[in-house]
């Protein structure tokens, strides 16, 4: 149990056993006509030696949960637990019963023990529910966990020969007619590969980072565009520290080259935009070139838009 459970362990024991203690109080004062002081006293006491018992329930239950491969030794172990927790609260009630008088005259211990065995396990067995199902709660939270981030993982993985293999594309497309140019372009290449190595494991970068990754691809599409590729960013200050996924911006700047500007013949300009509106960071790519086959509806709703694009948009629904 983290110190984090064992405080909300501690706090719930004391709220729950505190206001099951002044109902006992108040019925016996109501009912039976024990004097409020009295009452309070036995009552309060009594319940107030559940609070420990129940954290200490409460820990053993998520240690040792009862699960369906060993069932009967977990069984036999918590009912060796609530032997103990009643042998305990007999002797704690037998030895404090003349400071605090819950029998008017103390009997004899076997007779306080099988008081204990009688009612107590089934308190034990309460507090073993709660804890196997808070067990049983944290096991579906981490394995949904652990499956969303192998998703995530396995998206991430899918992304990085997809742009590698449109780079090397562009590469390709430049080796016989500019070979200086296309020199540059492996050099740039290696930087690139190096940043996506060195943020290899990582799901989120600063948005400062991911533009720094951006841009060996963006030098590389620059030297093969030369004059017909104009890149700006229109960047507010305040959304550099923003969190994103890792290599978000590099498929939809590539989209933007790729559909945008590369099929046409003039110049073109993309556009880099983020801006902060209050939690939210929206990032933005725009572009002047020939426009979209797709309908922007398609897109948005997720029907349209190539590898890159579902890639995207399925790890931003993982995060």
């Amino acid at each position: 149990m983290g110190r984090r459970r064992l405080w909300q362990g501690w706090a719930a024991a004391l709220a729950y056993w505190t206001l099951a203690g002044l109902v006992a109080a108040s019925q016996a004062h109501g009912v039976e006509g024990v004097g409020w002081r009295h009452a309070l006293l036995t009552s309060m006491t009594a319940h107030a030696l559940w609070v420990p018992l129940t954290v200490a329930i409460l820990h053993f239950g998520l240690r040792f949960p009862i699960e369906r491969r060993r069932w009967p030794s977990r069984v036999a172990l918590h009912v060796a637990g609530a032997l103990v927790v009643a042998l305990i609260r007999a002797a704690i009630i037998f030895t404090l019963n003349p400071w605090v008088g819950w029998y008017a005259q103390r009997p004899a211990f076997p007779e306080v023990l099988t008081h204990a065995l009688l009612s107590n396990p089934f308190i034990y067995l309460s507090v073993l529910v709660v804890a196997n199902a808070v067990h049983y709660a944290d096991q579906l939270k981490l394995r949904d966990t652990q499956l969303a981030r192998a998703q995530l993982h396995a998206l991430k993985a899918q992304l990085h020969p997809h742009f590698l293999f449109n780079t090397l594309n562009s590469i390709a497309a430049l080796v016989h007619r500019d070979p200086h140019g296309s020199e540059r372009m492996i050099s740039q290449l290696s930087d690139l590969l190096r940043s996506t190595l060195d943020a290899a494991g990582t799901e989120e970068v600063s948005l400062q980072e991911e533009l720094r990754s951006l841009q060996p691809y963006l030098d590389i599409q620059g030297v093969r565009f030369a004059d017909r590729l104009t890149v700006k960013q229109d960047i507010a200050q305040e959304a550099l520290t923003a969190h994103v996924p890792h290599l978000v911006l590099q498929p939809l700047v590539e989209n933007a080259i790729q559909h945008g500007i590369a099929p046409g013949t003039e110049p073109g300009t993309v556009t880099l935009v983020a801006r902060r509106a209050g939690p939210e960071l929206h990032l933005e790519v725009r572009d002047d070139g020939i426009g979209l086959k797709e309908s922007p509806a398609d897109v948005s709703r997720g029907t349209g838009g190539g590898r890159g694009l579902r890639i995207t948009r399925e790890r931003l629904q993982q995060l």
